[in-house]
């Protein structure tokens, strides 16, 4: 679902996008995606050990780098939501949903001269 979901909701919605003055398309990544995170001892995400889920996301930002190159116009990019307190973590996040929605939000309404093909979270670009 992290992968094949994403791109099978991207691409049911093309044809409207692409009669969109303004289309933007933001994939929901984790910072556990990120490789430079995941060989840093130092970053929290070096200890979580999720071959699965981190993968999974892994292969997304890749996704989002190939639409970004292959849909000129668009806006595409990955969010980190961070670790928001979901159902899927047994609500121990460290932050509330609407604060893991803002990166969300934040690119699916960037301005035309934003970015695209990177991979952002609340606190700015997220390394790949």
């Amino acid at each position: 679902m992290n992968v094949f979901g994403q791109v099978r909701v991207t691409h049911a919605f093309l044809p409207l996008l692409r009669r969109s003055q303004q289309p933007r398309i933001v994939m929901v990544s984790s910072a556990l995606a990120s490789l430079a995170h995941a060989g840093d001892p130092a970053r929290p995400e070096h200890g979580f050990l999720s071959l699965d889920y981190a993968s999974s996301k892994a292969a997304l930002n890749m996704i989002v780098s190939q639409y970004a190159r292959a849909l000129p116009g668009f806006k595409v990019n990955a969010a980190d939501p961070g670790n928001p307190a979901t159902d899927m973590n047994h609500h121990t996040g460290v932050h509330t949903v609407a604060e893991g929605a803002a990166a969300i939000i934040r690119l699916a309404t960037l301005d035309p001269g934003g970015p695209t093909g990177g991979f952002f979270g609340n606190d700015g670009p997220v390394p790949w």
